[in-house]
């Protein structure tokens, strides 16, 4: 929950299940001495007034908007985003 109020801006974030929604795990190259290593994602569903006025942090993200999920591979078609979407939409 803080990292998703971190990254929005929004304070009135809500799980939408106690359940974890998706688990990614990739590959971190090996950076500044530190060896490769998998990296696990852990991620739950949220929801939140999709009238909110989004805030973008500046120390967090670059840009924030509110968009359909079948908008959502327009902006990321990358396979763990396209897995969330398509959960999302049963």
């Amino acid at each position: 929950m803080k990292e998703a109020e971190e990254e929005t801006g929004l304070s009135d974030i809500k799980p939408v299940s106690e359940q974890i929604f998706d688990v990614d795990i990739h590959l971190i190259p090996e950076r500044k001495g530190i060896p490769a290593h998998f990296h696990y994602d852990i991620r739950f569903l949220l929801e939140a007034d999709k009238n909110a006025v989004l805030v973008v942090p500046e120390d967090e993200s670059s840009e924030l908007k509110w968009i359909k999920l079948e908008e959502v591979t327009h902006y990321n078609n990358s396979d763990s985003i396209v897995r969330m979407v398509e959960k999302s939409l049963k």
